[in-house]
């Protein structure tokens, strides 16, 4: 079950067992701080019928997955903590940023067309498009680009049914410590062809 870990390692673990080591996944900090990860699950995934004896359970268990959703508190260091991971309000930020510098953009855009057919300066549009696409760069990274926390731990395949999560961790040292706190539930898959959700 143990073994050498590759840079990227990807474990199943069981839901119900699951530990995280009490250092930070990212720098290998002390901890000092809890990050709650809530993960909804798909409404697609398959569901072992084989272990429903009665119609009346397969019907709970049906409702119940069909609430799917888990949270995992996951230890990290104040850096990378819950004050770093990206937010419902970022990515609210993020979309009302576009939808706020989007026309001012085109604005500039059009400006810059006028400029080229009529022969008026072109400076002025085209710092005023500059200005206002370095903007909207910086807030859909801000709002949509994974912080560190999120590329260091990934949650795929999260089956409460089946109680079974496949991570994907980015630090080897942080994996093998996550295999010493969960030796007894977790496996390595070499499989690398799993969808991220995030």
């Amino acid at each position: 079950m143990l073994g050498e870990q590759k840079r990227s390692s990807r474990i199943r673990v069981k839901m119900s067992k699951i530990q995280f080591p009490e250092i930070c996944p990212v720098c290998l900090e002390e901890p000092e701080d809890l990050v709650f990860v809530t993960i909804v699950e798909k409404a697609g995934d398959d569901y072992a019928s084989s272990s429903w004896t009665r119609q009346q359970d397969k019907a709970a268990v049906a409702l119940s997955a069909a609430k799917g959703v888990t949270t995992f508190a996951i230890p990290t260091c104040m850096k990378h903590g819950s004050k770093s991971v990206r937010s419902l309000k970022t990515k609210i930020i993020a979309a009302l940023g576009f939808f706020v510098l989007f026309y001012p953009i085109l604005f500039f855009l059009l400006q810059i067309n006028v400029a080229l057919v009529y022969s008026r300066p072109i400076l002025p549009p085209l710092l005023g498009f500059i200005v206002t696409t370095a903007l909207l760069v910086m807030i859909l990274l801000y709002g949509l680009f994974p912080r560190a926390l999120e590329r260091a731990i990934r949650f795929h395949e999260v089956s409460r049914v089946k109680d079974s999560v496949l991570l994907s961790l980015s630090n080897a040292e942080y994996g093998r410590l996550f295999l010493d706190h969960n030796e007894m539930a977790a496996d390595i898959i070499e499989d690398d062809s799993s969808e991220t959700v995030d």
